[in-house]
């Protein structure tokens, strides 16, 4: 059974859907109404997963993130909020989050995201990450141009990441162990200024579409 802290500051949702999750019978809740509340929880119960509502008094579910990151960094996250502004999504994800889910969404669908995340993986909304790549053409990174830190072989790696191939296909692909696929990818990262997979994906479309624009308006030199 995995104990998973719901922090939001709407009793009526938090009590709902607590029970809900909690039915389930594979999960255990503990829940927090303020950013303070979680705070403490978290480094009291060290949840298996932190599920938590972005908009809050207090600095709301990034301040949370933020102190997961930097004093429980194995504790994954997962936001679950009616609406997620682009440049929170981003944020969010720089941070390290490990999912996404819509308030309105099907709560089975949730149910799921959950598990993929308790498992390890990601799950993100695409009515969350879609506007977040809108975000960052619209408004592209003044590193715009952080590619030309890469080598050749770094570059054909987040090549094959957007191309959604995992580490093992990847090392098959480029001829090398999986463990150094892991050490560019580290590299990769610290260059780019990203922490995620999904990070790097959302920023390279981003990337490449203003790129894609500048050198159709004749801007690109």
């Amino acid at each position: 059974m995995h104990n998973v802290l719901i922090v939001d500051d709407h009793p009526f949702f938090l009590h709902g859907f607590s029970q809900y999750v909690e039915s389930s019978g594979n999960f255990a809740i503990t829940t927090a109404l303020s950013v303070d509340e979680a705070i403490e929880k978290i480094d009291e119960v060290q949840p298996d997963l932190a599920m938590l509502d972005v908009t809050m008094h207090g600095g709301g579910g990034l301040k949370i993130l933020r102190h997961i990151r930097r004093h429980h960094p194995n504790v994954p996250s997962m936001f679950l909020t009616v609406h997620v502004d682009p440049e929170q999504t981003i944020e969010a994800m720089r941070l390290g989050i490990s999912g996404i889910a819509l308030k309105d969404a099907d709560p089975e669908t949730i149910i799921s995201a959950m598990n993929a995340v308790l498992a390890g993986g990601k799950w993100f909304d695409t009515d969350v990450t879609e506007p977040a790549l809108r975000f960052s053409i619209d408004k592209p990174s003044r590193s715009l141009r952080s590619n030309d830190l890469l080598t050749k072989r770094e570059a054909e790696i987040v090549e094959l990441v957007c191309q959604g191939l995992r580490n093992r296909d990847i090392a098959a692909r480029c001829d090398l162990a999986e463990g150094t696929v892991k050490i560019h990818l580290n590299s990769i990262f610290r260059k780019l200024g990203v922490t995620s997979r999904s990070e790097l994906i959302v920023q390279q479309g981003g990337m490449k579409a203003a790129q894609a624009g500048a050198i159709a308006s004749g801007t690109e030199h």
